[in-house]
C-alpha cells in the first residue's frame, strides 16, 4: 500500500510539472508574441520632432516628437496578454534647436501645425481688464496680459491670481523702455510670482535695444504676428490663423466685444491658449 501512494505521487508531481512546463511554455510564446507585436507597431505611432522656422532675426518655435518606449509598453501590456495602444508608454523626441538657445530672435508666432491661438492684451497703467479676465475664466480659456509697471504696483493681487489661474503675464517696463530699472524691478516680481517657464519682453517692430537687454535678462521677446489698435473682432475675423500671437490694445471697444470675440475664435475650432502653451515645445 505504502509504495501504491509513492507511486501515484510521483505521477501527481509528473503531471504538475508537465502542466506548469506547458503554463510557462504557453506564456513566453505568448510574452514573444506580444514583443514582437510591439516592435511591428511602433514605427505608426512616432511623431517626429518639428524643428523651429527661423528667419533671419525671427522664430516659430518647433514642437517635440515622441516615439514609443519598448520595454515600458511590453511591461504595461504583459499583465493582459495582448497589444493595446491605449497602454502604450512613449518617450520624448525633444527639439534640438530649442526658444532657449534662440533668445536673440523675436518669436512672431505659435506653431501653426495646432488650432491653437493667444490672445495678448496689452495693459497699460489705468486699463480695466477685470471684464475681460472674468470672460475668459468663465469660459475656462487662457490668455496673455502684458502689463506695465504702475499697473503692477496697483495690481498685485490681481497680477498673482493671473499667473495662478494659468493666464501668462508679460513685461513692458516703464512704457515699454526696457533699459529702465523698472524691467528688472518687473522682472524679480513676476519670476517670483509663480510658474511661468519664460519671462516676456514685448515690441511690434524689430529693436536690437530691446532684443539686447531681454536676452541679457533672459527673457524671451514677443513681436506678434496680428496687432490691432481698433476693430478688434473685424480685424480677428479677418486675420485669424492657426498659431496666431493676436495683440490687442484694451479700450472701451474691447470690452464691449470680448465676449463675442471669444465665441467667434473657439466657434471656429480654434483653442484659445496661454502664451507659455502656444510657444510650448
Amino acid at each position: 500500500m505504502k509504495k501504491f501512494f509513492q507511486m501515484v505521487g510521483i505521477l501527481t508531481l509528473m503531471i504538475g510539472s508537465f502542466v506548469y512546463t506547458e503554463k510557462v511554455g504557453t506564456t513566453a510564446k505568448l510574452s514573444d508574441t506580444l514583443l514582437t507585436e510591439i516592435k511591428s507597431k511602433k514605427d505608426g505611432y512616432k511623431e517626429n520632432a518639428i524643428e523651429p522656422i527661423i528667419k533671419d532675426d525671427t522664430i516659430i518655435p518647433g514642437i517635440n516628437g515622441k516615439e514609443v518606449d519598448v520595454d515600458k509598453s511590453y511591461e504595461a501590456m504583459s499583465k493582459i496578454g495582448y497589444f493595446d495602444d491605449k497602454l502604450l508608454v512613449y518617450k520624448p523626441l525633444k527639439v534640438e534647436n530649442t526658444l532657449d538657445k534662440n533668445k536673440d530672435k523675436y518669436v512672431i508666432n505659435g506653431n501653426n501645425t495646432k488650432m491653437d491661438v493667444t490672445l495678448l492684451f496689452k495693459v497699460g497703467n489705468n486699463d480695466d481688464i477685470t471684464n475681460i479676465i472674468s470672460m475668459l475664466d468663465s469660459k475656462k480659456l487662457k490668455g496673455a496680459f502684458f502689463i506695465e509697471s504702475k499697473y503692477l504696483e496697483k495690481h498685485h493681487n490681481q497680477i498673482i491670481k493671473l499667473v495662478q489661474n494659468g493666464h501668462t503675464v508679460g513685461n513692458l517696463s516703464n512704457n515699454e523702455n526696457y533699459e529702465d530699472s523698472d524691467f528688472v524691478w518687473m522682472k524679480t516680481i513676476l519670476t517670483n510670482i509663480g510658474p511661468q517657464i519664460y519671462n516676456y519682453c514685448y515690441t511690434e517692430k524689430a529693436k536690437k535695444k530691446v532684443i539686447r537687454v531681454c536676452k541679457i535678462q533672459d527673457s524671451i521677446t514677443i513681436m506678434p504676428s496680428i496687432i490691432i489698435k481698433d476693430n478688434p473682432f473685424i480685424n480677428i475675423k479677418k486675420f485669424l490663423t492657426p498659431g496666431a500671437i493676436i495683440s490687442l490694445d484694451v479700450n472701451k471697444t474691447l470690452n464691449t466685444q470680448i465676449e463675442m470675440i471669444l465665441n467667434y475664435i473657439t466657434a471656429k475650432g480654434y483653442h484659445l491658449v496661454s502664451l507659455e502653451e502656444l510657444l510650448k515645445e
